[in-house]
Formats: structure tokens, C-alpha cells, sequence
């Protein structure tokens, strides 16, 4: 069961609104321009003088960015539910984004320490290199990805498809019945699947089946309920939450028959 938000937390809203989609652009810009960083210094050895220390700073900014959109993703998640994938991909990015932090600096100390000394780091410098750029390519990826899944959630379902796109054309996810039909839960429970997901909920039916692939919290979840009286399933899940609610609302295609 999902916990309603925190009003006293300082990751919950900036300025009435969700601090997340601010403070996410934080990591998703700065690590990726860090582990670059990273990679030019490992490629170029003439720019490590110049490249070292603000590459060090970037990631270090990045990494504390990466933890407060991780927070902040978590205080918004309560409030409208679980974003799936995008959550544990955030969660990398907050690992990758510590990992490429601390070896960054790690790597620049015991290279520093080595000039210092007029010593070649040879195949350990060869090997330590290796590693730091696998990892700083592993940190753009995961960043893009999540990047990629959070833009998904929220825009996937406000772009119209092509077809919808053309005048005239009528959406092909339109509820096939009306809100004052009575619907039994017989009826119900033959859309139990992709297809067709019926779910019957406080006494109104709705056809969920549009909102399968774009649920936030993943298709299995609306998958899990379809042909069946879902009321305690929804109620376990948002209950005191005003997002779901209205969003459900416009998948209403009659009331539940008492019989």
C-alpha cells in the first residue's frame, strides 16, 4: 500500500508543485556531461591538468542531484502511484552517479600521486582506466534510459498517433458503452485480458484496456485486475489519492448491476 505524501517533506513540492520533474534534470544532464568528462581525460592526457578537478566537482553535484531526484521521486510516487521501471532506473543513476564519483576521484589522486613521483602506472594505470571508462559509459546509458522512461510516463499518452492524428479520424480507445448502462459483473469478467480489461470498481465499470500501457506502475498491475470487482485492489493502492481517481474517471462505461 502506497503512503500518502509527506506534507513536511522538503523533496515533496517546490512552489505547489512536484520538486521532481526540477530536480531530475539534474543528474540526467550532469552525469552524462561528467562521465564525457571522464572519458576525454582518460583519452587526452594533455587535458587532465585542466579537465580533473570540475570533472570531479560535476559528478560530485551530480551525484547529490541524483539522491534529492530519488527523494523527490518517491515523495511524487506516493501521490500518484508507483512509476515502475523509471524508479529502479533512478535508482541506478544514483548508484552509477556515486560509483563514477568516488572512483574519479580515486583514479585522479593515485594518478596525481604518480606524476608526483615521475612513475609510470603501466598496466595498473592501463586496467584502472579500463574500468573508469566502463563505468562512465555505463553512467550516460543508465542516465539516457531514465531520461527516456520518465519522458515516456508523461508524454506517451498526450501525443496523438498518426491515425488519431488525421481530421476526422476517431480514436480507436473509445469506451464502447455508455455511463448509465447497468453491466453485470458476469459481463465483467469476460474482459479479463489485453484485449479487452473491464475492471468494476465503487460500483462503476470502467474499460481500462487503453490505459494498460501507459499505467505508471507497469501493465501487470491493471493486468491483475481485469474481469473482476477491483474495488479493494484500487482502494489498497491510492486510497486518499486524487490523481488516480480523476484519471479513472474518464474510462467509465456504466454502473455495476446489483444482482
Amino acid at each position: 500500500m502506497l503512503l500518502l505524501a509527506d506534507p513536511a517533506s522538503p523533496f515533496d513540492l517546490a512552489f505547489g508543485l512536484p520538486l521532481h520533474p526540477l530536480a531530475v534534470h539534474v543528474p540526467v544532464v550532469l552525469l552524462p556531461l561528467g562521465a564525457i568528462g571522464v572519458l576525454l581525460a582518460l583519452i587526452v592526457p594533455r587535458w587532465r591538468a585542466s579537465l580533473g578537478w570540475p570533472v570531479i566537482a560535476v559528478l560530485g553535484i551530480a551525484t547529490i542531484g541524483a539522491l534529492i531526484a530519488k527523494l523527490s521521486g518517491e515523495a511524487l510516487a506516493a501521490r500518484v502511484g508507483s512509476p515502475g521501471q523509471h524508479e529502479q532506473l533512478g535508482n541506478w543513476v544514483l548508484a552509477m552517479a556515486a560509483i563514477l564519483f568516488a572512483a574519479t576521484l580515486a583514479w585522479w589522486l593515485w594518478q596525481g600521486k604518480a606524476d608526483r613521483r615521475n612513475r609510470s602506472t603501466g598496466v595498473m594505470g592501463l586496467l584502472a582506466g579500463t574500468v573508469l571508462a566502463t563505468l562512465a559509459i555505463g553512467a550516460v546509458i543508465v542516465a539516457v534510459l531514465t531520461g527516456h522512461t520518465g519522458a515516456t510516463l508523461v508524454w506517451e499518452d498526450r501525443i496523438a498517433s498518426p491515425a488519431s492524428a488525421e481530421p476526422g479520424a476517431t480514436p480507436s480507445t473509445a469506451p464502447t458503452g455508455e455511463p448509465g448502462d447497468e453491466i453485470g459483473l458476469a459481463e465483467v469478467a469476460q474482459h479479463d485480458d489485453s484485449a479487452s480489461c473491464w475492471v468494476a470498481i465503487e460500483g462503476t465499470v470502467y474499460d481500462v484496456t487503453a490505459w494498460i500501457t501507459q499505467h505508471p506502475g507497469g501493465p501487470d498491475r491493471i493486468l491483475g485486475i481485469c474481469g473482476t470487482n477491483a474495488t479493494d485492489a484500487f482502494g489498497a493502492q491510492h486510497e486518499g489519492q486524487a490523481l488516480p481517481t480523476e484519471q479513472l474517471t474518464q474510462f467509465a462505461i456504466g454502473t455495476l448491476a446489483e444482482r
